[in-house]
Parts: structure tokens; C-alpha cells; sequence
């Protein structure tokens, strides 16, 4: 298969993807069992919309720090720190035994997500360094495909955990994830291999030991990025609205297994499971668009809005599995060009910031739509709350794609090569 290639020529990456499963699936573990205990101890939606919420507003604040201290100091070291900080903040749900202390769930979510903002940017921008260019787009694939092994493996098991012997061991399966992902990233050299893969692919690429400032001439060159491109434009827009339609459905989840079709926390995992699935099979369909990256990327905004449409009304548990999971190749599939062509296009030296200021736009208003889907739960059905939700995303997609097509043929797209970046950017 083309992604074990990928990962025997890329040993570094293949140590990162490896810290990243790890932590991912204990994040699940976790994730389940606390909206179980939610749940159980409030019986409403608005304790999981606001956990939710809680999880995304400290992007705000950490997610351009983060996105700051990757461009500037070693990125290995700033995620295993994040590691070992979240490591004893993954321990705290332990403490829950009634509806009084759901407060610490809330302090736990919000230290978690804190440490993930300040970790997510450093490892986005460290892969175009750790990895070959014409590996880019078969990398994010795997970036998608881990998410899919996240989402099962994490998910499933984790609601099948809960259910059997409790939430308890979850949260200690966390902790322990923090622990083996630092581990794992200690032996990480990412000034070596960026080396390597630069020679490997034939091209040099300036990497300055400092992080530039933004003086005249790289507003200048930001200026031209958005100018030239008119993907980056229209997906700016894209990156500033989705998220409001996708926070909505994050809580609608858990709410469809637990509220809707009441099949508690395996019902959880089960739906988190199709959504893997889903991601994983969209992994390997996505090499087939290495010529159509852009459109793919924009299409399947219109696409996963209508899906959600069809989920909010589905009437049975199965159907909502599969359609989950057909969303979920969508997803993937978008992701994953569009993380590519970001990373062609943002100059290497200001990915860090470009990503942890993304990651702040898009978690900033998905937990502002989190934590108003949570209230509007008390007023008005899951089903409801679902299409209007869907129906959003699907008149995003609507004008983001017809803008998209129209202006295609009369626009040549083009990304500053390597060189340009050299040229426009060096000192």
C-alpha cells in the first residue's frame, strides 16, 4: 500500500504519526467517557455543549501562541512539554462523583485544549520539514487516515470500555497516552531529517534559524499570496463560516446516540467508530486528486452540509452509521487536499503562525456555535437543530463552490514555487 511506502521512507514522520495515534486514541477514550458521565449526571445537552465550548474558546488565546512559539523555538520540544503538562490534567475527571463537581471537568477540558492549541501548530508546520514535497499530499492523507484509527480505535473501544468497567480506566488510558507520545516524540530529529528530505527531493528550501518579522517586504509577499490566489481567498471565507455549521453538529453526536436512539455510550463509540471509518477509506481515495486538490477541497464543504441534512432526519440507528460514515470520506478526502495546498502555498517560515491563527478562527467559532447549540437544545429537538445546521453548510457550500467554478476557468492558480519563496522572502 502507498501509505506504508510513505511511512517506510519516512522514518521521521513515521515517529510522529505514531505519537499522534497514541494520543489520539486516549483523547477518544476520554472524550467518551466524560460526555457519558455528562450524561448520566445531568440528562441534558447543555453540560455537552458546553464542555465543548469549553474545549475551543482557550484557541483564542493559546492558539496564536502557539502558533508564535512554533515559528520560533524548537517544535519538538514544544509539543512533548504540552505532553507532559496534559499528562496530570488528564487524571482530573477522576475526581467527578456528582452533578456539583462537573466544574472540574470543565477546568480539565479547558488545560487540555489550552495544551493541544500550543501543540497543534508546532506539528502542522513541522511536517512539510520532516517530510519530502512530493510527499506532502500522501502524508495528509495519512494525517486523515490516523484520524480514522483515532476515531475507532479510540471511540469504539472507549464506549465498549466505559460501558463495561467505567470511565475511570479511561481517563487513567489518557494519561498514559501523554506519557508514551512524549516518549515517542524524545527521539524525534527534525533538524536532521529536514536535511535529508531536502536533499532527497532535490531542492533546497530556506529554513532561517530566526523567525521573521513582518516588515514591508513579507506584507508584500502576503499581499501577492492572496492576490494570486483565489483559492486562498474563497476558502478564508470558508474557514471563517464552516465552522459554525460543524460546531453544531459535533454535539448533535453524542446527543443522536444517547438522546435520539438512546443506545448510551456504545452508541457513542459506534458513531465515532463510522466516522473513522469513513476517514480511513477517504484516505485512500485521496491520492486519485492530486490534480484536482483545489476543487476537491472546495466541493466537499456543499457536500458534507448535505449529509448532515440527510443525518438530522435519518430513521434508524444504521442508516445513521453509514451516512456518518459516507460524511467522513467526504471530510477526509477535502481535509486533506486542502492541508496540502496550504502548505504549498504558506512560506515555510510562517506556517506556524498561519496554522495556530487558523486553528484560533475555526475553534473560536465552533465553540461559540457549541455552546449555543448546547442552549437551544433545551428549546428545541436534536432533529431540528440538525437540519438547520445542515441546511447552513449547505448554502456555505453553495456559494463558496459556484464562486469557485466560475472563476476557475478564467484563473490560472498557480503557488509560489520554493524558489520564489527563496527569492521574495531571503534577507
Amino acid at each position: 500500500m502507498n501509505s506504508l511506502r510513505i511511512l517506510r521512507q519516512e522514518p521521521s514522520y513515521r515517529r510522529l504519526f505514531a505519537a499522534g495515534l497514541v494520543n489520539g486514541i486516549g483523547d477518544r477514550f476520554s472524550q467518551v467517557a466524560v460526555l457519558g458521565l455528562l450524561l448520566s449526571l445531568t440528562g441534558s445537552g447543555l453540560a455537552v455543549g458546553i464542555t465543548f465550548a469549553v474545549r475551543l474558546f482557550p484557541y483564542l488565546v493559546f492558539g496564536p501562541l502557539g502558533g508564535l512559539l512554533a515559528d520560533r523555538f524548537s517544535k519538538n520540544t514544544i509539543m512533548i512539554f504540552t505532553d507532559v503538562i496534559r499528562l496530570f490534567f488528564a487524571l482530573t475527571p477522576l475526581l467527578v462523583r456528582n452533578p456539583g463537581d462537573i466544574w472540574i471537568i470543565y477546568v480539565s477540558a479547558f488545560a487540555l485544549s489550552a495544551g493541544e492549541a500550543i501543540y497543534a501548530p508546532a506539528r502542522m508546520s513541522l511536517i512539510p520539514r520532516l517530510v519530502r514535497q512530493d510527499h506532502l499530499l500522501a502524508v495528509n492523507s495519512l494525517e486523515q487516515a490516523m484520524v480514522g484509527f483515532v476515531l475507532i480505535g479510540g471511540s469504539v473501544t472507549g464506549g465498549i470500555l466505559a460501558a463495561v468497567v467505567g470511565g475511570q480506566v479511561s481517563f487513567v488510558l489518557n494519561a498514559l497516552s501523554f506519557l508514551i507520545s512524549g516518549l515517542l516524540l524524545l527521539r524525534l530529529d527534525p533538524a536532521k531529517r529536514s536535511a535529508a528530505a531536502e536533499i532527497n527531493s532535490g531542492e533546497l528550501i530556506y529554513t532561517p534559524t530566526p523567525a521573521p518579522t513582518l516588515g514591508p517586504r513579507q506584507t508584500a509577499v502576503l499581499r501577492r499570496l492572496l492576490t494570486q490566489s483565489f483559492f486562498l481567498r474563497i476558502m478564508l471565507i470558508a474557514f471563517a463560516v464552516w465552522p459554525i455549521g460543524d460546531g453544531i453538529f459535533n454535539v448533535l453526536i453524542s446527543v443522536y446516540a444517547a438522546e435520539v436512539f438512546h443506545m448510551g455510550d456504545i452508541g457513542i463509540g459506534l458513531l465515532y467508530g463510522a466516522l473513522g471509518a469513513g476517514m480511513l477509506v477517504g484516505s485512500g481515495l485521496t491520492g486519485r486528486m492530486a490534480r484536482y486538490m483545489r476543487t476537491a477541497a472546495v466541493l466537499t464543504v456543499l457536500i458534507e452540509g448535505v449529509f448532515q441534512v440527510m443525518i438530522s432526519q435519518s430513521p434508524s440507528f444504521l442508516l445513521l452509521i453509514l451516512l456518518l460514515a459516507l460524511s467522513a470520506v467526504t471530510t477526509s478526502v477535502g481535509n486533506a487536499c486542502n492541508e496540502t495546498v496550504l502548505m504549498q502555498l504558506i512560506p515555510t517560515e510562517w506556517q506556524g503562525r498561519f496554522f495556530g491563527g487558523l486553528a484560533t478562527l475555526q475553534n473560536t467559532l465552533m465553540g461559540i456555535a457549541m455552546l449555543a447549540a448546547g442552549f437551544l437544545l433545551e428549546v428545541v429537538t436534536p432533529r431540528t437543530l440538525g437540519l438547520v445546521g445542515g441546511l447552513f453548510l449547505v448554502l456555505l457550500g453553495l456559494s463558496v463552490s459556484l464562486g469557485w467554478l466560475l472563476h476557475r476557468p478564467r484563473t490560472f492558480e498557480h503557488s509560489l514555487s520554493d524558489t520564489e519563496k527563496k527569492t521574495t522572502l531571503s534577507p
